[in-house]
C-alpha cells in the first residue's frame, strides 16, 4: 500500500467517523420525534429516505475527503 492509497484511507475513516457522531444526533432526534408522534404513519418511507440520503452523503464524502487528503498531501510535496 503506497502513500497515496494510505492517505486516502485515512480520509475516509476521517469523514466516516465525523458522519458517524453526526449521525448519532440525528437517530436521538428522531427517536424524540417518534416518541412523541402517537400515528407514527409514514415513519418507513421517511426512514428509507433517510436512509438513501445517508448513503450518497457516506459515498461522495468518503470519495470527496479521501481526494481532499491525496491532494493536499502531493501539493505539501
Amino acid at each position: 500500500m503506497n502513500s497515496n492509497s494510505l492517505l486516502f484511507a485515512f480520509g475516509a475513516i476521517t469523514f466516516l467517523v465525523s458522519f458517524s457522531w453526526f449521525k448519532y444526533a440525528a437517530i436521538e432526534v428522531f427517536k424524540r420525534e417518534l416518541n412523541s408522534n402517537s400515528a407514527n404513519q409514514g415513519v418507513w418511507s421517511k426512514l428509507f429516505k433517510v436512509f438513501l440520503v445517508d448513503w450518497l452523503v457516506c459515498i461522495l464524502g468518503v470519495l470527496g475527503t479521501g481526494i481532499l487528503f491525496v491532494t493536499v498531501f502531493n501539493l505539501a510535496h
